[in-house]
């Protein structure tokens, strides 16, 4: 196996061990019971070994168990184990709501009916068949015991070397030893899927798995497929892996639907989260659904989260910045109010001392005046003691001036202080206008990208758009295809019908050619060891009739199911009924060649072709409607334009000490965001 392979398919194992526990917490949520039965034989004793029956029935054993199916697990199991591990199955599918069976290796049909082969089965001839393998019949009557749905699943339309062996030595002329399988005939409430058409051989494949079981482990691991879809993928898959030369076939008849994976999809994790502003949530869903068509959606979300938590943490910052700005402003004007408080305190000092000296100079005079007589007496000793009294008055106002000199000094270094505490507001300023500078510039590169980002989903849309033309093309291809299918299924028919009339009037002259007697009955030649048998009268096929009948039904417009072959259905007596009103004839009890002659004579459309409300008819079908660019279809059919939302766009704050105080003004209008379409969807930023 490619290394690049088996590294994918690890990881596949991964996911699906890690969804087996998710899963079975669902199933039992529900109440919901499902038993499986898997089987891979591979080690044949009387053939060379299969490369990757094992591995298929180890891989789709996990895959189901990771939905929440109970299986029983074989692989290389002889007949007496498949028989047990059958009887096993048997009773854990009673009353269960799902009962599935997978079988991978070799198998057969003889004379119509399919059998399994057990690893020890080596039969030699067509009379060994029935005892030396697993008739399909038996495990259908084993899913018959559940209630609800019933799968069978076979990848057993191999070469096999022991039917080659027991065709080329037949000993009688009925062997009868199909190529690859029959088709089993339909039961209600069951799922029939084949690897391969019927009578047709499927490949083993080069690596791990067949290209069968490969692509029914891939898509089982897909959430939200109904089991019609779920088939129809895997055939595809099947189909492109074998380069066109092998085609799955499936049988359905249920009444309901029925989902392997009930795990939740894009779609409904995404309604959940198509409004929300968790970013870990939203790469989670990326994570899960990387290739989603909504994971651009997801993407464009996180990036507009992302984006406002950037504005709001740039707003939160400028407001932090304007707050100590405000702080740093209030504390500044408090040191010069307490300074100009303290300089008022010191002039009114200033200002008493100097009245006080006035007022004891005055005071000396007046008492030197007064008393200059008594003391003329007394002058030598007052004058010196008045010397020394000016020396005192000189050393203290010599102190004064000192004091008022330091006083000085302090006020010219608070007045420094001061004018630091200014430089370093200018400067705090500063750096405000530079954050909302940066701010700015980090804005217009936002908006450059978030206009990339819309011109890149544009182009995408357009890609889109140019894929859904490829689609429609393809679609309408496959459609021709189907008719020139219908056309050579109705030429079969119809050489089919021919056959059975010659072969009705082959016997009916062989009747007329046989002797009169009657009491002596026609004998026939009996086969090697067994006895002879009455012939049979010709039996009409009407079953066949009536898908004719069905097909050209359709033709004109009256049918649109698949050929059930039954007469008594709702959908073919509504088809008959509505072309007999059409047409003007009567409704035919039975179906009848005169009938299917009437229908063959019709050139083209009886039934008039009904579309809903949001199709039109174009070219004898109906088709989605389209809108025009920017517009969406609603419930009632018609083109609306989406309301477009509206994000609100923040303004540039400038830092208050940058620019004067301004008056309030109202708020800038929410600028209208752009919206766009892609994958039907509108969009809005």
């Amino acid at each position: 196996m490619p290394t690049s392979r088996r590294i994918s398919f690890r990881f596949l194992l991964v996911a699906l061990t890690f969804l087996c526990g998710l899963a079975g917490a669902v199933a039992a949520g529900t109440g919901e019971r499902r038993v499986a039965l898997v089987i891979g034989n591979s080690a044949y004793r009387a053939a060379p070994a299969l490369p990757n029956p094992g591995n298929d029935a180890q891989d789709v054993a996990a895959a189901l168990r990771a939905v929440g199916f109970e299986v029983i697990e074989g692989r290389d199991l002889d007949r007496r184990g498949m028989g047990e591990a059958l009887g096993r199955f048997a009773r854990a599918a009673v009353d269960a709501d799902a009962a599935l069976f997978y079988y991978a290796g070799h198998g057969l049909q003889f004379r119509g009916e399919n059998f399994l082969l057990p690893v020890d089965s080596a039969p030699n001839d067509e009379f060994g068949i029935p005892y030396e393998t697993t008739r399909v019949a038996d495990v259908i009557d084993a899913l018959q015991n559940a209630k609800g749905v019933r799968l069978l699943i076979l990848d057993a339309c191999r070469n096999n070397p022991l039917a080659d062996r027991i065709a080329s030595a037949g000993r009688s002329r009925d062997t009868s030893i199909g190529r690859g399988l029959a088709r089993i005939a339909q039961t209600r409430g069951m799922v029939i899927a084949y690897a391969t058409q019927a009578n047709d051989v499927a490949a083993d494949g080069k690596g791990r798995n067949s290209p069968f079981s490969a692509a029914l482990v891939e898509q089982l691991a897909e959430p939200g497929l109904e089991v019609g879809q779920l088939f129809r993928r895997v055939a595809a898959g099947v189909n492109q892996r074998t380069g066109g030369r092998q085609t799955p076939e499936l049988s359905i008849s249920l009444l309901g639907d029925f989902y392997f994976n009930r795990s939740e999809t894009d779609q409904q994790a995404w309604a959940k989260l198509r409004d929300s502003q968790d970013g870990p949530a939203l790469r989670d869903f990326l994570t899960r659904f990387p290739k989603s068509y909504l994971a651009d959606a997801a993407r464009a979300r996180i990036e507009t989260v992302e984006r406002a938590q950037r504005e709001e943490a740039l707003r939160r910052q400028l407001a932090t910045y304007e707050e100590e700005r405000r702080k740093a402003a209030a504390a500044a004007e408090s040191a010069r109010q307490a300074e100009a408080a303290r300089l008022a305190a010191a002039r009114a000092e200033q200002d008493k001392l100097a009245a006080a000296q006035a007022e004891q100079r005055r005071k000396a005079e007046e008492d030197a005046a007064r008393q200059q007589a008594e003391q003329r007496r007394k002058l030598d000793e007052r004058l010196a003691q008045l010397e020394a009294d000016n020396r005192k008055a000189q050393a203290e106002l010599a102190a004064r001036a000192d004091d008022q000199a330091r006083r000085a000094r302090d006020d010219k270094e608070r007045e420094r202080q001061a004018l630091e505490r200014d430089r370093l507001s200018t400067a705090q300023a500063e750096k405000l206008k530079a954050a909302e500078t940066d701010a700015n510039r980090q804005k217009q590169d936002e908006d450059r990208r978030i206009a990339e980002r819309l011109a890149k989903l544009e182009e995408e849309n357009k890609r889109a758009a140019a894929e859904l033309a490829a689609r429609l093309k393809a679609e309408q291809e496959i459609r021709e295809a189907g008719e020139r299918e219908r056309a050579r299924l109705l030429a079969e028919l119809e050489a089919e019908r021919r056959r059975a009339t010659e072969e009705l009037q082959r016997v009916q002259s062989a009747a007329a050619a046989a002797p009169a007697r009657t009491d002596e009955p026609t004998r026939l030649a009996a086969l090697p060891g067994g006895t002879p048998e009455p012939a049979k009268p010709a039996v009409i096929d009407l079953a066949g009739l009536t898908r004719t009948i069905n097909l050209e039904l359709g033709r004109v417009g009256c049918y649109s199911g698949k050929p059930d072959g039954e007469w008594s259905s709702k959908a073919t007596s509504r088809a008959v009924r509505e072309f007999a009103r059409l047409a003007h004839l009567d409704v035919p009890g039975a179906p009848t060649s005169e009938f299917l002659d009437v229908l063959k004579r019709q050139s083209g459309r009886i039934c008039p072709l009904t579309c809903s409300a949001r199709q039109v008819e174009r070219d004898g079908v109906c088709v989605a409607k389209s809108c025009p660019r920017g517009e969406r279809l609603d419930a009632d059919g018609d083109c609306v334009a989406p309301k477009p939302k509206r994000v609100a766009q923040e303004r540039s704050v400038r830092p208050a000490a940058a620019r004067p105080p301004a008056p309030a003004r109202a708020p800038a209008p929410a600028a209208r965001g752009r919206c766009f379409n892609f994958n039907g969807q509108s969009f809005c930023e």
